[in-house]
Formats: structure tokens, C-alpha cells, sequence
């Protein structure tokens, strides 16, 4: 994918590839997509919680959010392991 440089929203907005509402290619981009983040969560899914948290402090949220990547780091070197020693 080629990268492209705008000079202001209206620029990029003019040559913005949207698709046109009612568009027959929309339910298989949207197919693909789901596929392609289902392969990229695989085998240990998502560690994100569901819901809206609020937090007092930025510190609070960004210890949260690493409380919840690690945990998805820690699941997936278990599933590595598990697989590299049948």
C-alpha cells in the first residue's frame, strides 16, 4: 500500500476511496476483515474486557491496559509452549 501525503483534510477527502452506501463489495470487505483480525486473535483470543471503565488518572488506565496486555502476552507464550512441546 502506497503511502500519500495531503496538505489538509479537504485534499485527502476529495481523493478518499469511500464506498458508496449500498455498495455489493461492503459485506465481502466486511467478511475479510472480520477473517483477517480472527486470524491475527487466534489461538488466545482478546484480553481487552468488555464494557466502558473510567479511571481517576491516566495512570490508573495505563496500569489497567497493562494489566490486560500482559495477560494476553502471558496466554500466548503458554500456547506457544504448549505447541513447540507436543
Amino acid at each position: 500500500m502506497s503511502l500519500r501525503k495531503y496538505h489538509s483534510v479537504e485534499e485527502s477527502n476529495r481523493q478518499a476511496q469511500w464506498l458508496i452506501t449500498g455498495d455489493p463489495a461492503i459485506p465481502r470487505k466486511v467478511r475479510y476483515l472480520w477473517g483477517l483480525s480472527e486470524l491475527l486473535l487466534r489461538p488466545v483470543g482478546t484480553c481487552i474486557p468488555r464494557g466502558v471503565r473510567k479511571y481517576r488518572s491516566i495512570e490508573e488506565a495505563n496500569s489497567d491496559r497493562s494489566a490486560w496486555e500482559q495477560e494476553r502476552v502471558k496466554r500466548l507464550r503458554t500456547e506457544r509452549k504448549i505447541r513447540s512441546n507436543p
